[in-house]
């Protein structure tokens, strides 16, 4: 397992984003629509930088992704505020 970690692609994020976005189409409110781009923008940055580390790949999603569900609840709660 950690081989296969220490030699992810720009592919393996494009296939993780896909298989997100393909999910946000069955329904999940928008989360996983902002993490499926998440996913994309760390294997942009994976293809530009190819050897950023696995560890700080997994790092930068995370922190990225609770960053855009963060931000993705709270214009949802401000959107609920408006409408009443």
């Amino acid at each position: 397992m950690i081989t296969y970690l220490q030699h992810l692609s720009f592919w393996d994020w494009l296939a993780l984003a896909t298989l997100l976005l393909i999910l946000e189409v069955f329904g999940a409110g928008g989360y996983l629509l902002w993490i499926g781009l998440v996913a994309v923008t760390v294997g942009a940055l994976t293809y530009l930088f190819p050897d950023l580390p696995w560890a700080w790949q997994f790092l930068l999603f995370a922190v990225l992704a609770a960053v855009s569900a963060l931000l993705w609840w709270r214009h949802q709660q401000r959107a609920r505020r408006l409408r009443g």
